[in-house]
């Protein structure tokens, strides 16, 4: 179910995002994904860099310690390192944090808050980033007051999770819905996806769409999705160039 939960947030990004999979134990590690960028910081969401996302997810086994701090100190430095080479989309910042433990390995819970909360405060200093942490409770097993605290200290999200009933997959994947409420103040976002082959004309082209809004009324409505379809050969046609290659 885990594994499940972490594919469906993988399927969700665009090509506009940039992602890291970090799975922690005694200690914490980056799983594979082949960016040309390094292991080490997060990469574009490309339909190629979230297979190979999904099958490391699909490879993980469970042991060893549950080591909170490790997870998340090195969540924080791959996230400051991309955003120092300009690899970032330089929008919103999410950590999704999942156990279905308690914190057995690593600095007690304190430390843990501190470490996030002077991140998340260089993040926003240095960059001008905005970061909230998700935090989900898997099982009755799992660690309550920490994660709900964690989630707290960012004005993220805290998921309990029961063992049986809970809806984890529905659950992850809508931390989005937190950001999406502040869409209704952005009169310029739209979202781009990943240049695919069109059916109906087996040419290469790409989708970008916008939310539309009820503005008149505070705060506003979300009525629904525009969206428009081009083809590749009218950007083409516009830069002069290749536009599968920019």
């Amino acid at each position: 179910l885990a594994k499940e939960a972490a594919i469906t947030v993988i399927k969700t990004l665009t090509i506009s995002d940039r992602v890291a999979v970090i799975a922690f134990s005694d200690y914490a590690y980056q799983v594979h994904s082949d960016s040309g960028t390094g292991t080490d910081l997060l990469v574009r969401a490309t339909n190629e860099n979230k297979n190979l996302l999904i099958d490391s997810i699909q490879n993980l086994t469970d042991g060893g310690a549950t080591n909170f701090h490790a997870g998340f100190q090195l969540a924080f430095d791959s996230l400051e390192r991309t955003i120092e080479q300009e690899y970032t989309s330089g929008c919103n910042v999410a950590i999704l944090f999942m156990t279905d433990g308690v914190r057995t390995a690593g600095p007690e819970t304190d430390e843990v808050l501190n470490l996030i909360n002077d991140s998340t405060q260089r993040l926003a200093t240095l960059y001008n980033r905005d970061t909230k942490i998700f935090t989900f409770s898997l099982g009755a097993q799992a660690d309550r007051l920490a994660t709900k605290e964690i989630a707290c200290s960012t004005n993220g999200i805290w998921t309990p999770v029961d063992d049986f009933d809970g809806d984890l997959v529905g659950a992850m994947a809508s931390y989005y819905k937190l950001f999406a409420l502040g869409l209704g103040d952005d009169t310029e976002f739209t979202a781009w996806v990943e240049p695919y082959e069109f059916f109906w004309t087996k040419k290469m082209g790409t989708t970008n769409s916008a939310p539309v809004f009820d503005r008149s009324v505070d705060p506003p409505l979300f009525l629904g999705v525009v969206a428009n379809d081009v083809h590749m050969d009218a950007f083409e046609q516009v830069l002069g160039e290749n536009a599968q290659s920019s």
